[in-house]
């Protein structure tokens, strides 16, 4: 355990010194101003600090540089600096503990007093500590648990006459956001995208065990209206008991039958999915059915829409709009794009708003599907 004293070497230093040592705290270097503390810092870099303490004669002339000192230490090093002083003026010392004073001891004291700020000082540096370890194992763990809700998400999906891609952006660590789609045979696709209210930890985890039912669901039973309904059923019998009941749930499922050139879909209160004809022609996928979670069953409609020739349809959960100022989607942009497969026009957008450095508001999913039949 080291302690760093910086100040004039005189009685008031060699006081501190000798009550330190008292207190059996003998690994103690004394500097007189803290940038020749930095300077030599090589001296001393495997050893622990755990407290400095700054001495100063304080004055009207001098608190501002002291004040620029005090600073440079707190950034250094991110322990507590207890002031000893005789000055008392309350508007210095509301400047001084702007700076980063974790404490300060008027002079004259005695070793009571001394002995009582320096272990207040110190069970503060362990606590400081053990918090920013427990944050690092918590980032750590929250990074893992990232790339394990990452994994979950579909693969580039690549057939003659399909194609489906997805993007994913959080907000934070973990979102409530979810993809996937599966290939039910030789004709038939499905794919589903999903959003948790919520953000953070408890969407994730929601959104995960969601996840996890899906593709027994989507398999078994292929229709829109019975997969929606499946998944309504099990996300209230999960999550509607008391404390889980604001994890609802909007989502848009669509089955894609190449065979027949149709596209069904259920859209359960989410965002409007778009459809895009080759000439420029647009579809909205426009909610028709309610929100899951709330009741234990509801009333679910399908859609069909026609396929033939080239066409995409854009999938996107709430959090697109919030990087337009007006709520706005700007679907020029992706059907400006038509021409390019579907992956290369989701890099194109991620590009273009710079989402892997913005911080965002809210998740960000998108998912592109080009047919051609």
């Amino acid at each position: 355990m080291t302690v760093i004293i910086i100040g004039d070497v005189g009685n008031d230093v060699l006081k501190i010194q000798k009550n330190l040592q008292q207190l059996d705290l003998h690994t103690i270097h004394v500097f007189q101003s803290a940038y020749t503390a930095i300077q030599y810092e090589h001296l001393f870099l495997d050893e622990e600090i755990r407290l400095i303490i700054y001495d100063a004669n304080l004055n009207v002339n001098n608190y501002e540089a002291n004040c620029r000192e005090i600073e440079a230490l707190k950034g250094w090093r991110d322990v507590p600096i207890l002031l000893s002083t005789s000055y008392e003026k309350p508007v210095i010392f509301e400047r001084l503990l702007d700076t980063g004073i974790f404490d300060f001891i008027l002079k004259p004291f005695d070793f009571i007093q001394l002995k009582i700020r320096i272990r207040i000082a110190l069970n503060y540096y362990e606590e400081t500590k053990k918090r920013k370890a427990h944050e690092l194992q918590l980032k750590t763990d929250l990074a893992i648990a990232k790339n394990v809700q990452k994994s979950a998400l579909s693969q580039e999906l690549m057939l003659p006459s399909i194609e489906v891609n997805g993007m994913y952006f959080t907000s934070q660590s973990l979102g409530g956001d979810m993809y996937c789609w599966f290939q039910l045979n030789d004709d038939l696709t499905a794919v589903l995208l999903f959003d948790v209210m919520g953000h953070g930890v408890s969407a994730a985890l929601v959104t995960m065990s969601i996840r996890s039912l899906l593709k027994d669901i989507i398999v078994k039973l292929i229709d829109p209206v019975s997969v929606m309904k499946e998944m309504n059923r099990k996300i209230y019998e999960l999550f509607s008991t008391d404390g889980l009941d604001s994890f609802l749930v909007t989502a848009i499922y669509v089955v894609i039958d190449t065979k027949n050139g149709t596209l069904q879909y259920v859209n359960a209160s989410h965002p409007e999915g778009v459809m895009f004809g080759k000439y420029g022609e647009t579809v909205m996928m426009h909610a028709n059915s309610p929100i899951l979670g709330l009741f234990p069953t509801i009333q679910v409609k399908a859609k069909s829409i026609r396929l033939t020739g080239w066409h995409r349809i854009i999938l996107y959960t709430d959090g697109l709009f919030t990087l337009y100022p007006d709520q706005k989607i700007d679907w020029d942009f992706f059907h400006s794009y038509s021409s390019q497969n579907s992956r290369l026009m989701l890099r194109k957008f991620t590009e273009e708003y710079k989402l892997p450095h913005l911080p965002l508001e809210d998740d960000i999913t998108v998912v592109s599907i080009t047919t051609a039949l």
